[in-house]
């Protein structure tokens, strides 16, 4: 579902912009022509969301917090409910646990703009401190955490100095940021070329507060192009042990439109805990380039920052499709079949006092470290102080028609889909 309203989202914008150059190329007053974008922007938006649920597309209002402190002018947003209307005008302030996105509009995106709707868009991680969380932020945390990492999310006091879990949580927590542009670059080299350079100026010869990962927008579109920032809120590359850095930015020069569909269409699962049934059957993994790297760094003995790396890719190389790949089950040995059904049964296993696991895998001639190694490598367990137990929240074992087995997680009935177009 989420692919065809997205193919329809990208022929209303195409027909809108035409529209606009057909009718409105006159128009030469700056207020008039955000307005033009600002009132597309809207349009789309309206498109895509749900019925029922009393979410509302408004332009330029305000976010409010229990401090009282207000934002600067936001050029859209989209909310829940009424909101308090400014006397005398037309405009709205909404509170912010009302906001399911902000959304910064331009005709054009450079480098300048990118920067400004930055700035702009870190006021809203300033009004959304200190509230409490909403529910759903735990269950968004957590799913996010254990995409990038294959491991469980650690109990709060146990993780003190790990950033990731720290940065995802206020990725949850705060409302989604999003930037788009609708001319600008005119492909994907000139569009992470121009941010690249915005941020070798402004960090070039001191840190800089103000830079860190979680101030970068969730999505920044232009035209055709979109950078992605990879925090699991959909879109997430697994890390590795071995990777030094982490992937923060990913880019593609196709389908914006669906890429920004999965975040909000994904937050609002979450927020009102909407069955995965909206995003369609066709369960894929997408493929999109690497862009920025980032890894913490100690600056002097009492500050850290954070490093940035640029996977520079050239034209030619970014010019070349991008492949899906279609999201597939585990196909596991008799061993592991063994053990994943134990966990999912009895729970987790004590790797190193667990006798039957011991002499389990002598009969079966395994080594427990290689053993332990490639079942976590399928990502449907993790391993934690020495007890291995499920990443998955809903496992289902099979068995194929060739006798293989298989197994993988159900929880958005990935597993049974498969199978039935296999059947088919």
């Amino acid at each position: 579902m989420i692919e065809t309203v997205s193919d329809f989202l990208e022929k209303f914008k195409n027909y809108a912009l035409n529209k606009i150059v057909e009718n409105d190329s006159d128009i030469v007053h700056r207020p008039t022509i955000g307005n033009i974008f600002e009132g597309l922007t809207s349009n789309l938006l309206n498109k895509a969301l749900f019925k029922g649920l009393d979410l509302r597309i408004v332009e330029k209002s305000f976010i409010y917090n229990d401090s009282g402190q207000i934002s600067p002018e936001m050029d859209c947003l989209i909310v829940v409910g009424e909101g308090i209307q400014i006397s005398f005008t037309n405009q709205f302030k909404y509170h912010v646990k009302d906001v399911i996105a902000v959304v910064q509009v331009k005709k054009n995106l450079y480098a300048n703009d990118i920067d400004d709707s930055f700035d702009n868009l870190k006021s809203v991680i300033q009004i959304s401190e200190p509230r409490q969380a909403e529910p759903f932020v735990g269950r968004l945390h957590r799913d996010s955490y254990r995409m990038l990492t294959s491991k469980e999310l650690p109990k709060r006091e146990k993780a003190e100095n790990d950033l990731l879990y720290h940065i995802l949580l206020m990725e949850a927590f705060h409302p989604l940021r999003i930037v788009i542009g609708y001319y600008g670059y005119s492909d994907e080299y000139g569009l992470r070329e121009g941010l690249v350079n915005k941020l070798q100026e402004k960090c070039s010869e001191t840190p800089i507060r103000g830079y860190g990962p979680g101030s970068f927008p969730n999505i920044i579109i232009c035209g055709n192009n979109t950078i992605v920032k990879n925090n699991g809120m959909p879109i997430g590359v697994p890390l590795l042990d071995s990777e030094f850095y982490w992937p923060l930015l990913l880019t593609s020069n196709e389908k914006s439109m669906y890429y920004l569909l999965e975040l909000i269409w994904t937050r609002l699962s979450y927020k009102f805990e909407i069955s995965s049934e909206i995003f369609g059957d066709d369960f894929h993994i997408d493929s999109m380039h690497p862009f920025i790297f980032c890894k913490d760094r100690k600056i002097d003995e009492e500050n850290w920052g954070w490093e940035y790396n640029y996977q520079e890719l050239s034209r030619k190389r970014l010019a070349e499709p991008l492949e899906r790949e279609e999201w597939k089950p585990v196909e596991l040995s008799r061993s592991q079949f063994v053990v994943v059904n134990r966990i999912s049964r009895a729970g987790a296993i004590d790797l190193y006092n667990d006798n039957q696991l011991v002499e389990f895998l002598k009969t079966e001639d395994e080594e427990l470290s290689s053993f332990v190694d490639k079942l976590v490598e399928t990502k449907l367990v993790y391993v934690d102080e020495g007890k291995m137990d499920l990443l998955v929240d809903e496992l289902l074992l099979t068995f194929s028609p060739d006798g293989k087995t298989y197994g993988g997680e159900n929880k958005n009935g990935q597993m049974t889909n498969y199978f039935l177009k296999k059947i088919k």
